[in-house]
């Protein structure tokens, strides 16, 4: 990861001295230089990064609570519990889009702010679910939320961080999914006590990371909207052909996202002879590759030719990855551990590099007025593979192994080839959708 923090010039020697012994530095003073190369510099950057940092704890500790608190507590079944949120979250993806409009037109600033506050409230709403509709209610309005924290947030991003946006996108992503593994392991030492109050107590400290976002956003600056021309359609997003087919093949390549979660827990516990305790080895493994390396895998996409390509990339490491999984079923233990390790770090630099070209897709192709209303046109895509992908991996990879593996690898591949053909025509055809 490269210094971000400004370096001061070395100290200028006496003619006739050499450079002298070092100075010894302080514990204290080794660690700030630590933390100033990995932060972004100091100012709006650093705190919408904090911002981000806090919620994505507050996801890990739901993500690790919620779900036993309303079946080993509330007394709920798992089907109960996946039809309460898959109603939610399906409904309430439409409200991206709007949200984003919204943040473009009266400050994302402001709008974030509301939406964090929403955050709380609804995070806070898991505690008093009792009913499979009041779970899906509770599920909508958490996805929501969630939606319009992602397009209100695309201005801010645009806003301080200008051109670098890929790069502190990718940032971001990796504080995102450090603060998601720090909140898993709080609620997992909680689940250890396995008691109602202390999944309470967890969802309620979830809670507590939105109202923690929002003090720290309320240190960020006013960003003025940008001024929008008069003949523009008001919609233009969803004017942009070309853009919406970019987020529709980004969000049919995000499917591969649920294997770590789903596909392959399952595919390892019921198909191969791997121990069950290879899952979290994947898992912390994939987390920590992409804590490390998000950033510098980021480096040289600085523009939508070059996201284009590093899909292509991201393609042909699916299909790789995906490929040695389905080999696993096969294989004697430890060389089925064997290929796990290699399909994870294959698998995750293929992740790296989807995750590097979507966030230079969704905006450098964007019209920068509108970029909120992109953003969250762009997430319709993602949000919809998110929906469908446990049901497609079920069909492709756990009812037919090996052979439904490399399928899936061999459609993923097709979309990373088939991706720069598609920005060459949004390249052409920007002039039709941008500000005179």
């Amino acid at each position: 990861m490269s210094n971000l923090a400004d370096q001061a010039p070395p100290p200028v020697q006496p003619a006739g001295e050499g450079p002298g012994p070092r100075p010894v530095r302080s514990l204290r003073e080794r660690v700030r230089a630590v933390l100033a190369g990995a932060l972004p510099p100091r100012g709006p950057q650093r705190l919408l990064a904090g911002s981000v940092f806090s919620v994505t704890v507050g996801g890990g500790l739901l993500l690790g609570s919620s779900t036993l608190y309303l079946t080993r507590t509330i007394g709920m079944s798992a089907g109960q519990v996946g039809a309460g949120l898959t109603i939610g979250a399906v409904v309430g993806l439409a409200a991206g889009p709007l949200a984003g409009h919204i943040a473009d037109r009266r400050g994302p600033r402001e709008v974030h702010i509301a939406t964090m506050l929403c955050g709380a409230v609804a995070t806070a709403g898991f505690v008093v679910v009792r009913s499979v509709w009041a779970l899906a209610l509770v599920s909508l309005l958490t996805t929501l939320v969630g939606v319009a924290a992602v397009a209100s947030r695309a201005p801010l991003i645009r806003a301080v961080a200008g051109d670098r946006t890929t790069w502190y996108l990718s940032y971001q992503r990796a504080i995102s999914n450090a603060g998601v593994m720090l909140g898993v392991l709080i609620a997992t030492i909680g689940i250890q006590l396995d008691s109602g109050p202390v999944y309470v107590t967890l969802i309620l400290l979830s809670a507590v990371t939105f109202v923690v976002s929002t003090a720290v956003l309320f240190r960020l600056p006013h960003v003025r909207p940008l001024a929008v021309e008069p003949t523009q359609h008001r919609w233009v997003a969803f004017t942009d052909r070309p853009y919406l087919t970019i987020a529709l093949v980004n969000g049919a390549l995000s499917v591969h996202l649920a294997i770590p979660t789903f596909a392959l827990p399952l595919w390892i516990a019921n198909e191969t002879s791997v121990p069950r305790a290879a899952i979290t080895g994947f898992m912390l493994l994939n987390g920590v590759l992409i804590v490390a390396l998000q950033v510098r895998v980021s480096r040289g996409v600085v523009d939508p030719g070059a996201a284009g390509r590093r899909m292509r990339w991201a393609g042909v490491a699916l299909l790789l990855s995906l490929a040695l999984i389905g080999a696993m079923a096969s294989l004697p233990t430890w060389i089925a551990l064997l290929a796990l390790c290699a399909a994870t770090v294959v698998y995750t630099f293929g992740e790296l590099w989807h995750a590097a070209a979507s966030f230079e897709l969704a905006f450098g192709l964007a019209v920068p007025h509108a970029q909120g209303q992109y953003a969250g046109a762009f997430g319709l895509g993602q949000g919809a593979a998110n929906a469908a992908a446990p049901a497609i991996l079920a069909v492709f990879c756990l009812n037919y192994g090996l052979p439904g593996w490399v399928a899936l690898g061999g459609l993923l591949m097709g979309l990373g080839l088939l991706t720069p053909l598609v920005v060459r025509w949004a390249q052409h055809n920007r002039l039709a959708v941008s500000p005179a």
